[in-house]
């Protein structure tokens, strides 16, 4: 995890495990995590391939223009990248491990934003791991986006989960390879 604020969120996540696996969605305290709350974001895991937004940030919703309440956080990617961010997300929840992706934010007039995105598995309500807090963080400035909004999101890196072991199964029994680094630009 490259930003301090990627850093800090894991740091509160981990203190909130309480020695557990994962803490539970109620621990997670907005107060607790005030500055990173505008580009915090809270995902439901409704099947495999439907990560809804439960809560999305200000200033992440501000960069794409729009809100993302509600809808599936995996139509934020097309083709190999969404199938490589939903295996990083499957791989999060089922190996209760941190994982994140370095992505490029693109605007429709080719501004470019070097962004990371981590994820952080959470217990739900009903006791199961169904719930990832993220955090959708700039690496450079989002000044030159005002009034231009993200309409492209690409896959950079990916950084599964530290866990070996059971990483979605089917994806890598496919002979599909885990990238360190993506280079796909479609």
């Amino acid at each position: 995890m490259r930003h301090p604020q990627t850093r800090a969120l894991h740091t509160y996540w981990q203190a909130r495990r309480n020695g557990g696996a994962t803490p539970n969605r109620a621990d997670i305290e907005p107060q607790d995590i005030a500055q990173l709350l505008g580009y915090v974001f809270i995902l439901w895991r409704a099947d495999p391939q439907h990560h809804i937004f439960r809560l999305a940030g200000t200033h992440l919703c501000d960069l794409y223009q729009r809100e993302f309440r509600e809808q599936n956080f995996l139509s934020l990617w097309h083709g190999h990248d969404r199938t490589h961010v939903q295996a990083v997300l499957e791989a999060s929840i089922t190996g209760t491990s941190p994982a994140s992706l370095i992505a490029r934010a693109r605007s429709m007039d080719m501004r470019e934003l070097p962004v990371e995105i981590a994820f952080f598995p959470l217990r739900g309500p009903s006791g199961e791991i169904d719930r990832t807090l993220g955090l959708f963080q700039p690496l450079d400035s989002t000044d030159p986006f005002r009034g231009r909004p993200v309409v492209r999101t690409a896959l950079r890196e990916v950084h599964p989960p530290a866990q070996s072991g059971s990483i979605v199964p089917g994806l890598l029994d496919t002979g599909t390879p885990w990238p360190k680094r993506v280079a796909n630009d479609a």
